[in-house]
């Protein structure tokens, strides 16, 4: 955003100095990114007459012009094809003045023979002074006197530019009025926002019919009929404030219309009445609806479009882009001015779906004062009338037919002190009512206050808070450590259980991924879930995130995917986050922004784990990992997680996609499905071109949370335990789980744990047979176990691990 420094200063009706306003704007959080000076060479150069004209002697095409520059007469070459009459003023540049040359580059005048003849300066076009692009005749000039200067006869033509970097959330700083607002707040200053007297209606006018159809498109829309106006240049000042805030100028018409949507952050568009079959209808588009834009694009339009339409046709998208056939040309003589406000989304995505950004739908998108709409149609009214010649006819229109009343909010001053660590100033009243801000009751501790509309950024009480302890000065808060009181329950609910997931996988030795929500469909072919139901974006960035993932195992299997390209085989790697699961015949679908369908959507939180790569090894020779690592994972944190809730894998469970058939396990808690722990399936591994064996699982931390159990901390028993091994000979069909939950069962209640530490198979033993070693951990907390009662235990154990399954004690 272009501000200008003396437009901002008659606006404040004080000169503070142009570092002062850069200063506050800084200080006030408007980021300065540069300032720059222009106009400054225009000093030395003065408003001449033209005396008399003749020829150049020696050249062709070249004019001497003598001219009286106050009290002395110089004759000048020119090189301009026309010459105003005497005694018409032009800019006259003396020697050591600095001009433009046609490329734009600072040139300083030297006194120097043209063609034979010496001119002492030259006479300048628009262009040579840096005022605009013209250059095709001198620069002529009403009001002044020969002699003064062109500075002292136009101030406003030395300025100083300064370049903003607004955020999205203050659409009142893209007006030199907000600006201004701003600038008086911190510095201090009075403001009184500069008064709009609307032009005087002619009697006899004609009124424009306006029917507003969409209220929630357009809740106020206001309008004026202007009559007798006539085309042409704006006047020199309006020309160059235009130009140098990076606005084309031109004509006075939609010069007008541009320098008060500068002033005001208020965009206006001005139709050619003559042109309209009114009444003038705000409404939706009809789909497929035709529309040729001011640039020339072929629209069909879409149902959600807001459009401005006469009886015939469409007329503009409103508050993005003018018809082409609709706006004002040379001829035009009775001008409807425009004043809306449009409903911000709306704009933005009737923008974004034609490829437009206009200065209009810029500030529309970010929402423009509605309060404020009548003063800027009235602002624009009148500086129409003063650049156009033209007059108001009949009376304003403003249909309001959606009324806001404002936000009221209370500031409670102890609240100010606990956030910002500082009492609230002595000037908190001063700084509200500089921007704005209607103080509608004054408690002992608290201010009842009304939100303008154009600071749409203030909703909250925080946001007060925030507004005074920024135009008071950040720098002006005390820096210290602020009490900060633990909070007595800790956390609470789905993040106790993220948190302790987290804890105990990276305990394990895995390292926590964070992938993308969005997936391409090639990702979902590769991980098998082709046919999984899904929710596709109806605007996706790119095809390669067009999709929200139902699992997090492809997400997980492109990171494996990627490290195996860079020579990384060992990956150990889990994620903790939501999968999107679209909804199926349990609620009607929900309508979006612009009435758009989008289905009901489940949001489970899972925990994905994926172990690719050599197992870790030292004594033995290298192996890729299998399903029993992946059960070894997911039985370590359901035991912490589940505490005592039975976790069992079922073998029978129909296995996901990815999952290898015959390599994998459904999960189970409490003979509840919980999840699914496999070694990759064939097709996976090979459209993902994985060379190392990799075993993956996925388990609803939703399910596992009915079983959930926070860690409590108990007292150790300060008696030491007693270890027993034993090794037992069993059939190699005999699960070694069902042996460790018999051992586990029957040891007696000081049995504490039992391992399986050990498993062998050699020729020595009987065919079809392996040998596990387990080893049981017994402890009282009230005395030292004896040998006796710890073998009594162990024999028990073993003796039902012989009735069981017919293990033999080795």
């Amino acid at each position: 955003m272009l501000i200008s420094y003396q437009w901002t200063k008659e606006i404040l009706g004080a000169d503070p100095g142009v570092d002062a306003v850069v200063s506050a704007l800084g200080r006030g959080g408007l980021e300065v990114d540069r300032v720059t000076h222009v106009g400054a060479s225009l000093r030395p150069v003065v408003l001449a007459s033209v005396v008399a004209t003749r020829p150049h002697p020696n050249r062709k095409g070249l004019t001497l012009v003598r001219v009286d520059a106050g009290g002395r007469e110089v004759e000048v070459v020119c090189g301009a094809p026309v010459i105003p009459p005497a005694p018409a003023l032009v800019c006259y540049a003396p020697v050591g003045a600095e001009v433009l040359d046609r490329t734009g580059a600072p040139i300083t005048l030297t006194e120097k023979a043209v063609a034979g003849i010496t001119s002492p300066g030259m006479l300048c076009a628009e262009d040579e002074l840096g005022l605009g692009s013209s250059h095709e005749g001198l620069l002529t000039i009403e009001g002044g006197r020969p002699g003064q200067s062109l500075l002292d006869w136009e101030p406003r033509l030395e300025d100083w530019i300064i370049e903003l970097s607004v955020t999205p959330n203050r659409p009142d700083a893209l007006g030199h009025l907000g600006v201004a607002r701003d600038v008086a707040a911190v510095l201090g200053l009075p403001f009184q926002p500069p008064g709009v007297a609307p032009p005087r209606a002619v009697g006899g006018g004609a009124r424009a019919a306006v029917e507003v159809r969409s209220k929630e498109g357009c809740p106020r829309y206001a309008g004026q009929v202007i009559e007798g106006v006539r085309v042409g240049p704006s006047p020199l000042w309006a020309r160059v404030r235009l130009g140098r805030l990076g606005v084309r100028p031109i004509s006075n018409l939609v010069d007008a219309t541009n320098l008060v949507m500068l002033e005001r952050g208020q965009p206006l568009h001005a139709f050619d009445l003559d042109t309209l079959r009114l009444p003038i209808e705000i409404r939706r588009a009809r789909p497929g609806e035709a529309f040729v834009a001011l640039d020339g694009q072929q629209l069909s339009l879409h149902e959600d479009d807001l459009v401005i339409a006469d009886a015939e046709r469409v007329l503009a998208l409103a508050g993005v882009i003018g018809g082409a056939d609709s706006g004002v040309t040379a001829t035009t003589r009775r001008v409807f001015l425009e004043s809306a406000y449009f409903e911000p989304r709306g704009i933005r995505r009737t923008a974004r779906r034609y490829g437009f950004h206009t200065e209009a739908s810029h500030r529309f998108e970010r929402e423009v004062d509605i309060s404020g709409v009548p003063l800027s149609r009235d602002r624009g009214s009148a500086l129409l009338c003063e650049l156009a010649g033209g007059e108001a006819a009949g009376e304003p229109i403003d249909a309001y037919v959606a009324p806001r009343a404002p936000r009221r909010l209370t500031l409670r001053l102890p609240r100010y002190q606990r956030i910002i660590g500082a009492e609230a100033p002595a000037r908190t009243r001063e700084i509200l009512t500089t921007l704005g801000i209607s103080i509608v009751e004054q408690q002992a501790d608290a201010l009842v206050v009304d939100v303008p509309a154009h600071r749409p950024d203030i909703a909250e009480e925080i946001d007060l808070i925030e507004e005074v302890a920024r135009v008071a000065g950040y720098d002006q808060i005390p820096s210290r450590l602020p009490r900060i009181a633990a909070a007595p329950a800790g956390a609470k609910g789905d993040y106790r259980l993220r948190r302790r997931v987290r804890q105990l996988c990276t305990g394990i030795g895995l390292h926590e991924a964070v992938t993308y929500s969005f997936l391409s469909p090639g990702d979902l072919r590769a991980a098998g879930l082709a046919a999984a139901p899904v929710l596709r974006l109806q605007n996706p960035l790119s095809e390669e995130k067009s999709v929200m993932r139902p699992s997090l195992i492809p997400g997980l299997l492109t990171v494996a995917q990627r490290a195996q390209r860079y020579n990384v085989p060992r990956v150990r790697l889990f994620e903790v986050s939501q999968v999107f699961l679209p909804r199926q015949g349990e609620a009607p679908a929900e309508r979006g922004a612009g009435g758009v369908e989008r289905p009901p959507v489940d949001e489970p939180t899972r925990l994905a784990i994926l172990l690719a790569g050599p197992r870790d090894t030292y004594l033995s020779p290298p192996e890729d990992v299998d399903f029993y690592d992946g059960k070894g994972v997911v039985e370590a944190v359901l035991a912490e997680l589940a505490g005592s809730a039975a976790a069992a894998l079922d073998l029978e469970g129909e296995p996901p996609p990815w999952a290898h058939p015959r390599k994998g396990a459904r999960v189970t808690l409490d003979g509840r499905p919980v999840g699914h722990v496999a070694e990759l399936h064939p097709d996976v591994r090979d459209a993902l071109e994985l060379t190392a064996g990799a075993v993956a699982a996925e388990l609803d931390l939703q399910a596992v949370a009915r079983s959930y159990r926070a860690p409590v901390a108990v007292k150790p028993s300060r008696f030491p335990a007693m270890r027993h091994d034993v090794a037992l000979l069993l059939p190699l069909e005999v699960p070694a789980g069902q042996v460790l939950d018999v051992l586990r069962t029957t040891a007696g209640e000081r049995c504490e744990k039992v391992e399986l530490f050990d498993r062998y198979r050699g020729s020595e033993l009987p065919p079809g047979t392996h040998s596990l070693g387990f080893a049981l951990w017994f402890r009282s907390p009230e005395r030292t176990l004896t040998d006796d009662e710890v073998d009594r235990w162990t024999r028990a154990a073993v003796d039902a691990a012989k009735a069981r399954f017919g293990a033999q004690q080795r």
